[in-house]
């Protein structure tokens, strides 16, 4: 009996990406907020968080430093100075096998 007269409707917790639709739906020019907000069953106040959240994220995405998806991480000096040891030798195997090659390019003409 008590779910019949209750008449208050339930809030049903909203996706980020609903609460970006509904960010951007609240910003375009005439747009009708209160219709908006009675359609998710919002208040003003929570339209007000949406915003500050919106704009907390995207502050946070425009100060990262470095290409988009990428993150800086550190490599111990051990690690580094071992990758470039096997860049140095695999260079010079590469340039051993261009040097056959060409005497052997030299032997067949």
């Amino acid at each position: 009996m008590d779910t019949i007269l209750n008449t208050k409707k339930e809030k049903s917790k909203l996706t980020p990406e609903q609460l970006f639709q509904i960010y951007t739906e609240c910003n375009l020019p005439n747009a009708p907020v209160k219709q908006i907000l009675e359609r998710y069953n919002l208040k003003p106040w929570d339209l007000v968080i949406i915003r500050k959240k919106v704009q907390a994220a995207a502050l946070s995405a425009l100060a990262q430093r470095g290409k988009p998806g990428r993150k800086q991480q550190l490599v111990p000096v051990e690690e580094l100075a071992k990758v470039n040891q096997e860049l140095q030798n695999t260079k010079d195997a590469l340039a051993a096998v261009g040097h056959e090659l060409s005497l052997l390019k030299k032997r067949v003409d």
